[in-house]
């Protein structure tokens, strides 16, 4: 599992949107709460960010580079 939280060079940022209460957001909830640690310790110079609003639907984006933000659904 260690192996999988450790970014690669090309990643410049990790944004996490979901909603703070809603039930479409409770896997990311999850996920975020119990990865966010192991993340951030196998990539310390990685901003991680997580942004919650009420309403919004859970999505993930991912930058690399200079290239246009890679967004997941």
């Amino acid at each position: 599992m260690a192996a999988r939280l450790a970014f690669g060079n090309s990643l410049k940022e990790l944004r996490f949107l979901f909603c703070q209460t809603g039930e479409g957001s409770a896997a990311v909830r999850a996920f975020v709460r119990k990865s966010y640690p192991l993340m951030k310790k196998h990539n310390p110079h990685t901003p991680i960010l997580i942004r919650e609003a009420l309403g919004t639907p859970p999505r993930v984006f991912a930058r690399y580079g200079v290239y246009p933000c890679r967004t997941e659904e």
